[in-house]
């Protein structure tokens, strides 16, 4: 029995090294189909990933941005735009769908790209009403002494319809900061549709009002240092406020106005900038022609969501009445454009097709001749504040701005007209990621500093 026992466990031994070897093949073989698994995982995801490359890639004009680091990042920045906004919007149903689905995406990634935290170490901020318009305050903390005792009064962009003060927090914290003045002020107007011309317009005189005949009790403001700028639509407004204000005779005058890529007329959606957007960069996440036509007509009162031809056929200037012609020809002369932006080079080709609305002509009219709602048809310009108007080549709005400067120079109000070769429009709100929009900060803080000198000098 002893015996029979050895020769068990003997067997038992030799079976032991025998399983141990079946069972570490096993899971050789489990690890290797574990392996094959991942990387053919890996292999599918990278090919997934050149697949979604190959078909966003959109080639971008050769001049946008200049740098190689900014280059790179407008190739990640502009298809992240139109995946989330603009294709989306372009599905929509209707231009209600459009609008509400643009707001609520350019909100939410200028969330992700803005400041992490509601907190600075040299600015106070806060958000609050003044004169039932809501606004976002910054100014220095513990009183700190300031380069300057002016202020600045910014109106962000949007086509009257987008917008919001949260949306440019990065931009408007990052400008106050930069500029060394008592107070910064950024105004979160009505927009179209919900509040049509002039509301926005008129929230933001009274802004300007309040920070007149308040500011220099809460924040030591010189009344007569106060500087209005603003971007895209935001640059319309301020030019209204400065020839209304000039009209009524009102006193402080303002120092300066900034006209950052402005929207200055809707009488002519064909000029050169417009044509040569529509050859050479049509379906890329800037602003677009179409865009500009619905939301400009939102903000007439002109109801583009139950009537979206209106804006189609305003993209072909089928909007522009004779009347409207002949005051737009008064005011917008092409001939002193650079010659560069009437080359056929950059994109001259022939305008579209008129698509005529009668109904939609006598509606706009009034509103195409107003230089409220279209300040470049203003007769007179003379009497305005000194001027920075800032133009960028990829802009639709290229146009008229650099024609509204010529126009202020020849009206003998001291303006300085910068173009940016490589810009593009709404660039400033990239500034943490491209160069080129934090070298024009730099060029609107050093016009800003030096016009609120100049006025200690005066």
């Amino acid at each position: 029995s002893i015996a029979t026992a050895r020769t068990s466990t003997h067997q038992a031994q030799q079976r032991t090294p025998l399983k141990e070897l079946r069972s570490e093949m096993a899971s050789d073989k489990q690890k290797k189909g574990y392996h094959l698994i991942a990387g053919g995982t890996i292999v599918r995801v990278g090919v997934l990933v050149l697949l979604m490359a190959a078909v966003l890639y959109r080639p971008l004009p050769e001049k946008m941005t200049k740098s190689t680091i900014d280059k790179v990042a407008m190739h990640i920045i502009e298809p992240v735009l139109r995946i989330s906004y603009y294709y989306p919007s372009r599905l929509c149903p209707n231009a209600y769908c459009m609008m509400y689905w643009t707001r609520w995406t350019l909100t939410a990634l200028s969330r992700l790209i803005g400041p992490m935290f509601d907190w600075d170490p040299n600015l106070l901020m806060e958000t609050t009403h003044w004169d039932g318009i809501k606004v976002r305050v910054y100014h220095p903390r513990n009183n700190a002494t300031t380069e300057s005792d002016g202020a600045i009064i910014f109106i962000h962009g949007g086509g009257f319809v987008l917008g919001n003060t949260e949306m440019y927090e990065s931009v408007t914290r990052t400008m106050a900061k930069m500029m060394s003045t008592r107070l910064f002020v950024s105004i979160d107007y009505r927009l179209a549709p919900e509040t049509v011309f002039p509301g926005g317009l008129e929230d933001c005189e009274k802004v300007l009002e309040y920070v007149i005949d308040n500011g220099p009790s809460m924040f030591g403001v010189d009344p007569r240092k106060i500087i209005v700028m603003g971007d895209s639509a935001g640059g319309n407004l301020v030019a209204a406020m400065t020839q209304r204000r000039r009209a009524r005779k009102a006193e402080p005058k303002i120092l300066g106005q900034v006209l950052l890529y402005p929207l200055l007329q809707m009488s002519d959606l064909q000029t050169y900038s417009y044509r040569y957007f529509r050859r050479e960069m049509d379906g890329l996440a800037v602003v677009d022609p179409l865009s500009v036509a619905f939301y400009y007509l939102w903000y007439a009162g002109v109801d583009v969501n139950a009537h979206p031809e209106y804006a189609h056929a305003a993209t072909t200037n089928g909007h522009v009445s004779d009347e409207a012609i002949r005051v737009r020809n008064q005011y917008m002369d092409y001939n002193v454009l650079p010659e560069a932006f009437r080359d056929d080079v950059n994109g001259t080709d022939l305008p579209q097709p008129v698509i005529v609305k009668k109904e939609l002509m006598e509606y706009v009219t009034p509103f195409l001749t107003n230089p409220d709602f279209a300040p470049m048809m203003q007769p007179d310009l003379s009497d305005l504040p000194r001027a920075l108007v800032a133009t960028c080549e990829f802009d639709v709005l290229r146009d008229e701005g650099a024609i509204y400067a010529h126009r202020l120079n020849e009206a003998g109000v001291p303006t300085q007209w910068t173009h940016y070769e490589n810009g593009f429009h709404a660039m400033l709100n990239f500034h943490n990621e491209l160069e080129i929009a934090r070298e024009a900060l730099e060029d609107i803080k050093e016009w800003t500093m030096k016009a609120l000198r100049e006025a200690d000098v005066d």
